[in-house]
């Protein structure tokens, strides 16, 4: 007990950390969303097992018990029959193949769909995981903002007591505190909400997370994706479905053989001689039927058509999903530049900031500026804290969506 005890204290006390990739690949495992579209396709592929199925031969067994009254010489009162049966459809136009073409079609759609929903996951993940960093980052500086009016506080009522600075001063700078530590709660409740909906959406603890960033994009060629991939499958599974109704306006060929075994019991006789020799107690019968479909006034063919249609429709779409695609993908790199471009001018902010500061608070402890001065050099500097961070993890973000709008899948770039 007591080493168990030893090994389960270090867990206790230090919570383990989890890294942006830790949270992906949980959630694709444990997300049960994701779980469903999973056993969405699995069920998918049960039924393109069952159209394939469908080429193979039936066997059928039977029984039936009948009593009749009251009875003649050529229906006995009682008879019991079993019969088993072997029937295979030997020709029907391409029917089954269609069908079966357009269930695999189905199903590879319903992988693509499961592989979009997942990354989906991901970019969620990924957009909730970099705002509660950029939260995080606020807080520091808000509480560091805090900490320094704090100080400036007590500094101004020793100043107020010796008469050398007024209560309005003193004021002032209470009013400012007050209005950061509302700024601080508003922003906690925040950080919670973005941890509980992520600890939802992956599944682990996020109190704890390691800090990870996106490789830096070079020579990244662009690809579709997979909704619209699913589009295309769709659209190829209506196709099919069109070929399987038009199956039907050709000949339908189907092979049957039946054995039965009967049973008589309560029958007539006449005169005494009796008429069991007369009933059959077994026989095989062997069909072979063949029909074609001459007229259904247009019905058939019009639901064809209308799953041409829709074929048609989706084409559409996915010609139109494309061209979005390279939209998206061409302006996500535009993005990329511009977030470049505003990270230097955080860079350059901050540090004005922190220069700016420093000369003002040397300036403000000795009485050279007012409090006003030093609150907007204060604030200036918190600011531009937040705005640096921020900025960096947007373009954490902004990488995450190039990827994907690459048609890459945005987790194999996690660093």
């Amino acid at each position: 007990m007591r080493i168990l005890w030893m090994i389960a204290l270090p867990i206790l006390v230090f919570p383990q950390v989890h890294s942006l990739r830790d949270l992906i690949e949980h959630a694709h495992v444990h997300n049960p969303l994701i779980e469903s579209s999973e056993l969405k396709s699995k069920a998918k592929a049960k039924e393109v097992e069952a159209k394939q199925s469908a080429y193979w031969p039936t066997l059928d067994i039977g029984a039936n018990y009948s009593r009749v009254n009251p009875n003649s010489l050529i229906s006995p009162g009682e008879t019991a029959s079993g019969y088993i049966s072997v029937g295979m459809e030997l020709y029907d136009g391409g029917r089954k193949n269609a069908l079966k073409k357009a269930k695999t079609f189905e199903y590879q759609a319903s992988l693509f769909e499961q592989k979009a929903f997942s990354k989906s996951i991901t970019l969620d993940i990924v957009n909730r995981y970099y705002t509660i960093q950029k939260l995080k980052a606020m807080l520091y500086a808000l509480d560091g903002q805090s900490k320094e009016l704090q100080a400036q506080m007590l500094r101004v009522k020793k100043f107020t007591a010796a008469g050398l600075s007024t209560q309005e001063d003193i004021d002032k700078l209470q009013a400012v505190y007050e209005d950061n530590r509302y700024t601080i709660e508003n922003t906690k409740l925040l950080l919670e909400t973005q941890e509980e909906n992520l600890q939802l959406i992956s599944g682990l603890s996020v109190q704890n997370i390691k800090k990870n960033h996106f490789e830096e994009p070079k020579n990244i060629k662009f690809e579709v994706y997979e909704n619209s991939k699913m589009l295309q499958a769709n659209a190829n599974a209506l196709e099919e479905n069109a070929n399987a109704i038009d199956a039907g306006y050709k000949p339908q060929v189907v092979f049957q053989d039946t054995y039965t075994k009967s049973h008589y019991d309560d029958l007539v006789n006449s005169g005494g001689f009796s008429t069991e020799g007369l009933l059959l107690d077994h026989q095989n019968k062997v069909t072979l039927s063949v029909n074609m479909r001459l007229f259904d006034h247009g019905k058939m063919k019009k639901e064809r058509e209308a799953a041409v249609y829709q074929k048609m429709a989706l084409d559409a779409e996915y010609s139109h999903r494309i061209r979005e695609q390279k939209m998206n993908f061409n302006l996500s790199s535009s993005s990329l530049k511009t977030i470049r471009v505003k990270l230097e001018s955080a860079n350059s902010a901050l540090k004005a900031a922190k220069s700016t500061y420093k000369s003002i608070v040397k300036k403000f402890e000795v009485g050279l500026v007012d409090n006003i001065a030093y609150l907007d050099a204060l604030n200036e500097q918190t600011l531009a804290q937040a705005r640096h961070k921020e900025t960096l993890y947007e373009y954490e973000i902004a990488k995450s969506i190039y990827y994907y709008y690459a048609g890459k899948d945005p987790k194999e770039f996690v660093r």
